[in-house]
């Protein structure tokens, strides 16, 4: 036999590599197709996977025959031919089911190696045998190398095209695979060029050149431009498909989000078709309308809305179809468990090319939101004890009506009940609470048809009335004042009050908030102190007035600052030896140089403005540090301090006079304080405890004007007093009137007998001096004696001095 040489054609060698490329990109996408593919599908890239793969390793080897050119044209038996192309078929095959899983196994990866390589050793080998009129030898090495790079190849090959085809994101994926299938070619490609290397070829002995074969020069060509086709194919196949399954995984991820959405969303969500037909509604609006799935073809949107209710979201719902916009409004429902919620509704638009697909219902429940909004502006707006509006409502009603400026008439009614702080001082704030709220339900049912009602605070009520066609001013106040003449019963206790009510009217009376309320305010002050159960209407002498007092109340506190008050002093003296046994302390304003004010002009206004705690803190000031001054000089002088109503009430009082006690270094036996019986009224067990303290300080405590108050003898059984102070207007009438005399006597034998020093003040005649002397009167007071004069006129007078003080 004759040994055959050839030579290789380069370019073909390396067109065969470039199939071998593709063959072993085709090889890693199909792998991973095949894993991460199911049903049909699954079987289809199986198949055809198979016959592609086998079709490109068949073509690499034969297009790398065709590189290899010997001295005689090369014919190939058909039916090896066909041999060797169904053993890298059915090898493939065998390879691509044994790692179609979504797990590889090492038995699943060893498996498919072996086949896989067997394909590529059988096709190659078969095709060896497959050329005519040669015999071929081979060299054992190298044909076990060629077998083992085919192993290789296909292992290397079956692990990478599983790991690439992983469903995880890689970057640079594309070149990764491309650098891989280069490997996997040049590998493939290397195996079949060794296993030429390893064949030694021989002319057969029966050489016969007409024998029919495969003429391989007319179809090389066309098998390696066929088989670049089909595997181009193919990639694109793939490429497209997987294009195809990312949009369709895109289009399951964002229909996936959406039903997560709709079923994890806290609020109610309703599918509407575009004629208003409830389609679906996620877990949420099912809660929320007490519907089920199964309930929605024989629900109807008007089952949760009235008529007029129902017409509202209709027209927003069409807004909705003309717009093309969403919309957002408030509305209520009824579920059909008869539930009343409010809801915050946006109707979205959903459009598919262009046409209106169906509209989203997104749903908020604000039942909650809207009630604590509804809470939070009744307390900003009503009276939280009464119900009814409060000043800021008061004012906001009033502005709105005055900004309208239709020339209607107008009225502000200002109210303030009398004696209420006698009751809530009495009956305590619980029953004060309660007796407020009675008074402010007969109000509304008297003002209710006319007018608007507010509470301002305390016992302050305010009416606005506008538009006098039913009812005028002065007749609803009437009525108010007819609707008090009937006590109120507040739980076991019949209360009964009444009201001054001040009237200002527009445009006379003002066109704003504050002049309105400032006149009425000034003409209820008018009314309460001309009469009770009267109304008044605003005039300008009553603003002059007003004013006026403002400015006398800003005097007088300049006054107290400025310590303008100074202290004149009228003498008590003995009956028994004219000796003077003590001094009363009369406050007096020095406004200008030798100008006096006396009490009667500002101790009114000190009392209502409460200035006349400061006031009455001043002159015992005053008194003490005198009192100091004539002990210190030698005449240990008494001197009487009257003490107001709410100086007396205050709980400051007992600090006061003990921290002046301190000050000063003053023996309390100098200081006698007087109070009246009217003052100690409304709280007498408070007041005999005030009494008692201010005698645990060692100061000598006087009834003042005894005899006019309604429990005189009470006083002298429950008080712990030291002197008694006969009033006035006993003493005008003594030796003139009997009763006056008789009332008199008994009132000095009364306190002789309870050991009560005894002072008659005003006394003007002798004949009252010698009357009062003979009944044992203790001390007299009066301008018999003297007028009240300052410290300098009783020292000249009553008192001498050995020295001047140091």
């Amino acid at each position: 036999m004759i040994e055959m040489s050839g030579q290789y054609n380069w370019w073909i060698v390396l067109l065969s590599l470039i199939i071998a490329i593709f063959a072993s990109y085709s090889a890693l996408d199909l792998a991973g197709r095949v894993a991460y593919s199911k049903g049909i599908r699954k079987w289809i890239w199986v198949v055809g996977g198979a016959g592609t793969m086998g079709i490109g390793i068949w073509s690499m080897h034969f297009i790398g025959m065709l590189a290899f050119s010997m001295s005689m044209p090369m014919t190939y038996n058909i039916p090896l031919v066909f041999l060797s192309i169904g053993a890298a078929f059915l090898g493939s095959l065998i390879a691509l089911v044994a790692v179609g899983g979504k797990q590889l196994s090492i038995r699943r990866l060893i498996v498919g190696t072996i086949f896989m390589s067997g394909a590529i050793i059988a096709m190659h080998y078969i095709g060896m045998e497959a050329m005519e009129m040669v015999e071929i030898t081979y060299n054992p090495w190298l044909l076990s190398l060629s077998a083992l790079i085919a192993i290789v190849a296909s292992f290397g090959a079956l692990k990478l095209s599983f790991t690439f085809s992983r469903p995880k994101k890689i970057r640079h994926i594309i070149l990764l695979k491309l650098g891989s299938a280069s490997v996997m070619g040049m590998a493939i490609a290397g195996m079949h060029y060794v296993g030429l290397e390893a064949a030694s070829f021989y002319m057969a002995q029966y050489h016969n050149p007409l024998i029919n074969g495969l003429d391989t020069s007319a179809l090389s060509i066309v098998i390696a431009i066929g088989t670049l086709c089909i595997q181009a194919i193919l990639i694109f196949g793939i490429v497209t498909e997987r294009k195809f399954i990312k949009q369709e995984t895109e289009l399951k991820g964002n229909d996936y989000r959406l039903r997560s959405l709709l079923t994890h969303s806290i609020d109610a969500i309703l599918t509407l078709t575009v004629d208003g037909r409830i389609r679906s509604l996620n877990p949420a609006g099912e809660a929320l309308f007490q519907v089920k799935r199964n309930q929605l073809s024989h629900i109807n949107p008007i089952d949760f809305f009235g008529e007029e209710e129902l017409e509202r979201v209709r027209e927003y719902f069409l807004t909705v179809h003309r717009t093309r916009q969403a919309v957002s409004f408030n509305t209520k429902v009824v579920t059909l468990d008869k539930e009343m919620s409010e809801l915050n509704v946006t109707f979205v638009p959903i459009y598919l090319n262009e046409k209106l697909d169906r509209i989203y219902a997104m749903t908020k429940d604000i039942t909650r939101q809207q009630k604590a909004e509804r809470q939070t502006h009744h307390m900003a707006y009503y009276d939280a004890l009464t119900s009814l509006p409060n000043r800021r409502s008061f004012v906001e009603h009033l502005e709105s009506f005055l900004q309208d400026d239709k020339g209607d008439d107008l009225a502000v009614m200002m109210l303030d009940l009398d004696r209420f702080k006698v009751i809530n001082d009495a009956l305590g704030h619980n029953t004060g609470d309660l007796f407020l709220c009675a008074v402010a339900e007969r109000l509304q049912a008297c003002i209710s048809p006319y007018g608007f009602l507010a509470r301002l605070g305390g016992d302050e009520f305010v009416i606005v009335l506008s538009h006098f066609d039913h009812i005028y001013p002065d007749e609803l106040a009437n009525q108010i004042i007819e609707a008090f003449d009937t006590p109120f019963q507040v739980g076991s206790h019949d209360l009964s009050t009444s009201a001054s009510i001040g009237i200002a009217v527009t445009p006379s009376d003002g066109n704003d908030v504050e002049s309105l309320m400032k006149h009425a305010d000034i003409a209820m002050y008018s009314a309460k102190g001309r009469n009770r159960k009267k109304y008044q209407f605003y005039s300008k002498s009553m603003g002059q007035k007003s004013e006026l007092r403002l400015v006398e109340e800003s005097s007088l506190r300049n006054a107290l600052v400025n310590q303008e008050f100074i202290l004149h002093y009228q003498p008590q003296v003995n009956c028994q030896d004219g000796s003077l046994s003590g001094v009363e302390a009369l406050v007096r304003w020095q406004v200008g140089e030798g100008e006096l004010r006396y009490p009667g002009d500002f101790i009114s206004l000190a009392e209502e403005t409460g200035l006349i705690v400061e006031l009455g803190r001043q002159v015992l000031d005053m008194a003490c540090q005198q009192a100091k001054k004539w002990s210190d000089r030698g005449h240990p002088l008494r001197v009487s301090v009257n003490l107001s109503p709410k100086q007396f009430q205050s709980d400051e009082l007992i600090t006061t006079v003990k921290e002046m006690l301190e000050l000063y270094k003053l023996d309390p036996a100098l200081i006698e304080l007087e109070v009246t019986e009217s003052m100690t009224m409304e709280n007498s067990t408070r007041s005999s405890w005030m009494i008692t303290s201010l005698r645990d300080l060692g100061v000598s405590i006087s009834i003042d004007d005894f005899g006019t108050g309604h429990s005189s003898l009470s006083y002298l059984k429950d008080f712990s007093i030291n002197q008694v102070k006969i009033d006035k207007s006993f003493i005008d009438e003594l030796t003139q009137n009997v009763k006056s005399d008789q009332i008199t006597s008994a009132i000095i034998a009364m306190s002789k007998q309870l050991k009560l020093h005894v002072i008659a003040e005003g006394v003007e005649t002798s004949e009252q001096v010698d009357f009062l002397s003979e009944k044992g009167c203790d001390s007299i007071q009066g301008y018999f004696y003297s007028k009240p004069v300052s410290s300098q006129q009783i020292e000249e007078n009553y008192l001498t001095f050995d020295q001047a003080p140091a």
